[in-house]
């Protein structure tokens, strides 16, 4: 099971304090977590809420967990290339697994960076939080805004339109208005001639198909536009639709079950684009269905998802080759303490694993 590494972390530092309430077992097995077994642990965890980032400044991410008994050869920590890592901590002897669970990074965080240290049976995990683009001012230009009457009222597909925020703004000039896009965020500002105050100031999140280095903004006849384009959709990857369903053994990852009475598979159109499938049904007495089912984010090799139809049942699954296990890679756990200055990742270098 995935956990979000914020609150995970968090909820381990509480635990490392003494913090977390008397839960009930219902594993069975040791208490390496004096007091806690790992399935109690966890699951005071789902109930915590402690904001992990309040805790920590702002260029990293750092806790550190109670492993009573384990040193840093009995600790394993393995990081991915979706951002997710794995702590397997065992005690010195072998002989007890005190923790083994597989985590989420936060997005903002530099999975390169990450470093481990276990030193008189505490567990310290840290990593850097990747540096934030820097703020783009957009420029305002004083031309009338004509996109509406040339692109867009001749574009029947809403996927390839601009994002468009409009705002009467009587009495503002194109040089009163700033527009800047800060990472994920669109803040736009604009003043009144001989007005102190802000006459006009919103902030808002970008979408996350926005194509950021595009954005344009006009403003004239008292009308301010800024408009946001969207990213290239992704080509659809069409499925072949047979008329053979094979066992169910033989069908790797189940994607999608239907009865479909009536319908053959000529009659079937399979789409996998943006991580969803898209199933569409057409019989020539126009009778039609649409169905989508999200995608398993292991599913990459859209090639080799499969569908078929036989007998009024339609399936749709993918074979082993559609998952892309991510690569991985062994972290140094050290047995000296983590250096966490400034230059934190560079002093860490030096340490011995």
């Amino acid at each position: 099971m995935m956990f979000a590494m914020a609150p995970f972390l968090a909820a381990m530092s509480e635990h490392s304090r003494g913090a977390f309430p008397v839960a009930t077992g219902r594993c069975g097995g040791g208490d390496p977590f004096g007091g806690y077994h790992p399935c109690d642990l966890f699951a005071a965890m789902m109930e915590h809420d402690s904001d992990f980032e309040a805790e920590d400044d702002k260029n990293k991410y750092s806790t550190r967990i109670s492993v009573p008994g384990a040193d840093a050869n009995s600790t394993q920590v393995t990081k991915h290339d979706d951002g997710s890592f794995h702590v397997k901590v065992k005690s010195a002897d072998g002989k007890r697994t005190i923790f083994d669970r597989r985590l989420q990074l936060p997005d903002d965080a530099d999975p390169t960076s990450l470093r481990a240290a276990v030193v008189n049976g505490e567990l310290h995990v840290a990593a850097s939080k990747m540096a934030k683009p820097t703020p783009v001012t957009v420029p305002v230009s004083a031309d009338v805004d004509n996109d509406d009457n040339n692109n867009d009222s001749n574009d029947n597909d809403n996927d390839n339109k601009p994002y468009v925020l409009r705002k009467n703004v009587p009495g503002v000039a194109a040089e009163d208005v700033q527009v800047t896009v800060d990472d994920d965020v669109l803040r736009v500002e604009a003043r009144r001639r001989g007005e102190t105050s802000t006459s006009y100031k919103r902030t808002f999140a970008m979408p996350e198909d926005a194509e950021r280095s595009g954005v344009s903004a006009t403003c004239a006849l008292g009308v301010l536009t800024v408009r946001i384009p969207k990213k290239p959709v992704p080509v659809p990857v069409a499925v072949p639709v047979s008329d053979t369903i094979p066992e169910a053994e033989q069908r790797h990852i189940h994607l999608a079950h239907l009865n479909v009475p009536g319908f053959k598979p000529s009659d079937a159109t399979v789409e996998v684009t943006r991580g969803m499938l898209r199933i569409k049904l057409s019989k020539e007495n126009g009778e039609k269905r649409e169905r989508f089912a999200s995608l398993p984010d292991s599913v990459k090799n859209h090639e080799h998802v499969h569908a078929a139809i036989a007998n009024g049942v339609m399936a749709v699954w993918a074979d082993n080759a559609a998952v892309r296990e991510p690569a991985e890679m062994t972290v140094d756990v050290s047995s000296t303490p983590l250096a966490l200055d400034d230059d934190w990742v560079m002093a860490a270098e030096g340490d011995d694993a």
